[in-house]
């Protein structure tokens, strides 16, 4: 059994439920490295979120929560969601992954949404999805945040300041 460490949590599969298997079927997995189904992150041996896919790259891993009804999908609070969202990003960042994304999958669902600030897609649409990482490097976050503000406010000479420390934390970070 493969146990991965992220301090303060320790990834461990758990089994599978068979009302997964369209959800495998449909999986775009032709831009990763590897995937890990039906994870369990534990904290202090307490279980506290649990993704039906984890799938990586070199830099880059995408958690994935799978629901096979729309009925499912509803019962699923935002703050549930959010709460998964900042799981996954202290994680990738525990892995040393530079970049992650957290997307909710859904069977029966109609058109894409959005729950908690994360993205939700039908099932069909999967298997042609693209990830769009985001950094799980929360300083590099606040930091184009900035570089965003100051553009608006048009503090060009600060704003470039502003990208060259980017540049340089991007070059440490390689």
């Amino acid at each position: 059994m493969i146990e991965l460490s992220s301090d303060p949590y320790v990834l461990k599969p758990r089994t599978t439920p068979m009302t997964e298997a369209d959800f495998r079927l449909h999986l775009n997995i032709s831009w990763c490295r590897g995937v890990l189904f039906n994870v369990v992150a534990l904290k202090n041996s307490i279980a506290v979120v649990e993704y039906d896919a984890l799938l990586w790259s070199d830099d880059s891993i995408m958690f994935i929560e799978y629901k096979d009804s729309v009925a499912a999908y509803k019962d699923l609070s935002s703050r549930r969601v959010q709460q998964m969202n900042s799981f996954a990003k202290n994680i990738a960042r525990g892995l040393g992954y530079k970049n992650f994304t957290f997307i909710v999958v859904v069977k029966g669902l109609e058109d894409s949404a959005s729950k908690g600030g994360v993205e939700v897609l039908p099932l069909f649409e999967l298997g042609s999805y693209q990830p769009i990482f985001v950094s799980s490097i929360t300083e590099m976050e606040y930091l184009s945040k900035m570089i965003a503000k100051y553009t608006r406010e048009g503090k060009e000479e600060f704003t470039r300041d502003l990208e060259k420390l980017k540049k340089i934390f991007e070059m440490e970070q390689a």
